[in-house]
């Protein structure tokens, strides 16, 4: 097993995922020596290893974004869910208060 990670360039990205598309996953990855998870991720993000996203922001920034993003979602999300609960508790104590 080597002990170095290969740096692929574009256009190597792009031959491999030709060749993909055209005869398979298995003979992609005996022909160019590559993992399938790197071809499959290749496939999915369609973005070059090592580059920057458009507006000038790292891929490892991104990710950090997108993952905070996603925290904040969730995070918005349990305080809607306490705000409902709240509300029909209080609607409920409402009820009960006038009727007894």
């Amino acid at each position: 097993m080597s002990k170095h990670r290969k740096s692929w360039s574009q256009a190597e990205i792009e031959c491999i995922l030709q060749h993909y598309q055209q005869h398979g996953i298995s003979a992609t990855v005996r022909h160019f020596n590559v993992a399938s998870s790197m071809v499959y991720r290749w496939q999915s993000c369609k973005v070059e290893p090592k580059t920057e996203v458009k507006g000038g922001i790292s891929r490892t920034e991104y990710h950090r974004l997108l993952r905070e993003n996603q925290l904040l979602k969730e995070l918005v999300a349990e305080k809607e869910l306490e705000i409902r609960v709240k509300d029909a508790l209080l609607k409920k104590t409402i009820h009960q208060n006038k009727s007894g």
